[in-house]
């Protein structure tokens, strides 16, 4: 064969590993970007959720319907999602809020005088959308990482991103197995 057509080969072949390792880094680092945007979005609707819980924690202490204790465990609950900082123990945290706020909704739907007071009502009612809002931007973010994920799994991302880019944890995955966010609340 001649030098020259084996040069250029050669030539071509090296370009093509460049462009599939260079295509594959990008789509990786895209991808990251992607679930930090991701992350980015749950975090604020966490905190738009924690701005409503706040609000019916003080309007609920204002009217002493709900015990103390229920009151404190939502406190501490909240409290918690607030200061995890990875998402596997925002989510943690998060459940066991819902778990407390599902002990003041059934005490505020035993309490005639609590159901009656429209500001309550619609307050429980934001925190019910804040909660389906939350559950949608947990879907985006495990969308998000199973994209990355994929890519970083497998060939040839896996050897590409190397020990920089390791697999993230779903959302989903924490979640015992349950597919959808189970509003104790459903009726607000």
């Amino acid at each position: 064969m001649d030098p020259i057509v084996v040069i250029l080969l050669v030539g071509l072949l090296l370009i093509a590993v460049v462009m599939v390792y260079t295509r594959t880094y990008l789509n990786i680092i895209g991808a990251d970007n992607k679930c930090e945007d991701a992350w980015k979005v749950v975090e604020r609707q966490l905190a738009a959720r924690d701005e409503l819980v706040r609000t019916l924690e003080a309007r609920l202490g204002e009217h002493g319907a709900a015990s103390s204790d229920i009151l404190a465990a939502v406190s501490t609950a909240r409290a918690a999602v607030v200061e995890a900082k990875k998402p596997a123990d925002k989510l943690a945290a998060s459940e066991a809020l819902t778990v407390a706020l599902r002990d003041v909704f059934a005490v505020a739907e035993r309490s005639a005088t609590l159901m009656t007071r429209p500001e309550l009502v619609e307050l429980m009612s934001g925190i019910a959308e804040a909660e389906n809002t939350l559950a949608h931007a947990r879907k985006g973010y495990d969308a998000r990482v199973r994209e990355y994920n994929s890519l970083v799994t497998t060939f040839p991302g896996s050897k590409i991103g190397g020990m920089r880019y390791r697999p993230r944890m779903s959302l989903e995955s924490g979640r015992h197995g349950r597919t959808e966010q189970e509003l104790p609340w459903a009726r607000f």
